[in-house]
């Protein structure tokens, strides 16, 4: 066996990488610790960093050179590593960088919008003169760029800069009405400037691999399209059940070996093979996709949601088993989510009896004889607009007016506990909209449900791109509801209806 090959064991299967691939996986992780940087700084910071998007439009290039000199940098300490001393940054940019800088087609979509919002006069021109007079010579405006076949385009996520494309589509199919502080405020500004930024980084991390590899042919490898959707499908069909239960550990290892960065691969062996004691996280550390503490948490949650939850009793009676899947899928912090389990349980119990101890004051949020408020059907949960999900008092008023209408509704605005908005672009007309005694599902090809919370058995959520929402109803018939928009807002959903419906019959409603 040649030495410079390097197996990894998982599953009982071998992964097998040469040098050039262990070569280029270093290199990576030097540039995806930068791209993560600068993703966690801007979408904690974003609001800080620009006060509006005036400012965003001004001095967004300035801090996509302040990304990419480090990047550049970066990219120059590795290739002198590598030997190659006559490299600086002007050179590495034109000779290797510049092909796979997107950064002015990403971020020119973003300003063409704003430009066409501002109004067509003299402030126009102004603008559009302030921020070109101030881009450095280096972002490559008017040069060509290649097409090439490399490596994902980002990073941190594997999402393009479609991403862009795809808000500013929708801001142009919208209109010119659109005001600058909404587009500002919403999430899907952030996140595509975000990845736009990520994408310089990604540019550099390509540009080292060219610079090295024109030094020393071969020296690095460089993940071809091909070779990435191979993964990709590979994954596909294994999500859609066509590849047969045997060869799905083969096929699924077989994915990584072609494509190791493929983000895809590892919740699903994860979820059908456990973590194989923690050697499946050593992989994915290796590899720098991020970790399955997530994953593993949304298992154990719907682990929990098939156990009897009503009182520490009952939880303390189920945790061996639960203990057992925790192991199995390598969940070191089971004890730890085990407590905040009883947490929950105990505030729930003491809850329920100061309800049924101190009746209800005449002007409590009361619904239809229903001894719950609104701030305590609320339970422990928060807002969080970039999950798509807000819980009462902290409600979209807009968004809500615009459900109700859009959809001939008369809720009671004061007895909403919870909303999550499926559209794209905030409208809030399509969505889910939780009282104080229904569950109202209106999504998109009009499809339409009200369940009454007193009629749900139980409560689940499944799947990896999308959420499916699971209402299972006493009468033994089921309401799905796929959610597009955000999973981590949709589990959110999920578990406050069924908190809800555990609390409704606690109180006795």
């Amino acid at each position: 066996m040649d030495a410079s090959i390097q197996k990894i064991e998982l599953y009982g299967h071998t992964l097998e990488t040469p040098q050039s691939k262990l070569g280029t996986n270093q290199v990576r992780q030097a540039f995806s610790t930068i791209a993560s940087t600068w993703s966690q700084k801007i979408n904690a910071s974003f609001y800080d960093l620009f006060s509006n998007l005036d400012s965003l439009y001004e001095g967004g290039d300035d801090l996509a050179d302040k990304i990419r000199s480090q990047a550049i940098g970066q990219g120059i300490k590795l290739s002198v590593a590598h030997g190659i001393y006559d490299i600086d940054e002007q050179r590495f940019y034109e000779a290797f960088m510049q092909r796979y800088d997107s950064w002015d087609e990403d971020f020119g979509v973003l300003a063409e919008q704003y430009e066409a919002i501002v109004e067509r006069s003299a402030e126009m021109d102004a603008h559009r003169t302030n921020r070109r007079r101030g881009r450095r010579q280096w972002v490559g405006y008017g040069s060509e760029k290649a097409v090439y076949d490399a490596d994902a385009k980002n990073l941190m996520s594997n999402i393009g800069h479609g991403v862009f494309n795809l808000m500013a589509k929708g801001v142009s199919a919208l209109g010119d009405s659109f005001k600058k502080d909404e587009i500002f405020k919403r999430p899907a500004t952030v996140k595509a400037f975000a990845t736009g930024a990520s994408n310089i980084v990604n540019a550099a991390y390509l540009a080292t691999l060219d610079a090295i590899n024109a030094e020393s042919p071969g020296t690095l490898y460089g993940y071809s399209k091909d070779e990435i959707r191979k993964s990709q499908a590979i994954t596909e069909n294994i999500e859609r059940g066509l590849i047969p239960d045997d060869d799905v550990l083969p096929s699924a290892i077989k994915a990584i070996s072609v494509y190791p960065y493929n983000e895809r691969i590892y919740p699903i062996l994860l979820r059908k093979f456990g973590g194989d004691r923690g050697r499946l996280d050593a992989v994915v550390k290796y590899f720098g996709m991020g970790g399955l503490l997530k994953e593993k948490q949304a298992l154990i949650q719907e682990q929990l949601r098939q156990c009897d939850l009503s009182t520490v009793e009952s939880f303390t009676a189920s945790r061996p088993d639960i203990e057992r899947y925790a192991q199995f899928i390598s969940y070191e912090r089971f004890d730890e989510h085990c407590e905040q389990v009883i947490e929950k349980i105990v505030a729930r119990e003491t809850q329920a009896s100061a309800l049924s101890a101190v009746p209800a004051l005449p002007n409590a949020t009361e619904h239809s004889g229903c001894r719950l408020t609104v701030a305590a059907a609320a339970q422990d949960f928060r807002s969080n607009a970039d999950h798509k999900f807000y819980v009462a008092p902290d409600l979209p008023a807009k968004k809500i007016l615009a459900f109700e209408s859009k959809n001939a509704l008369n809720i009671a605005k004061d007895k909403v506990v919870f909303f999550f908005d499926e559209t794209v672009f905030g409208s809030g007309d399509k969505g889910v909209l939780v009282d104080l005694e229904y569950v109202y599902v209106h999504l998109q090809f009009k499809e339409s449900h009200r369940v009454a919370l007193a009629d749900i058995a139980d409560v689940s959520i499944s799947g990896l791109v999308n959420k499916k929402l699971t209402l299972a109803k006493r009468d033994g018939t089921k309401v799905d509801v796929v959610l597009t928009q955000s999973n981590k807002g949709a589990t959110n959903l999920s578990e406050a209806i069924l908190g809800l419906t555990r609390l409704r019959g606690a109180a006795g409603n």
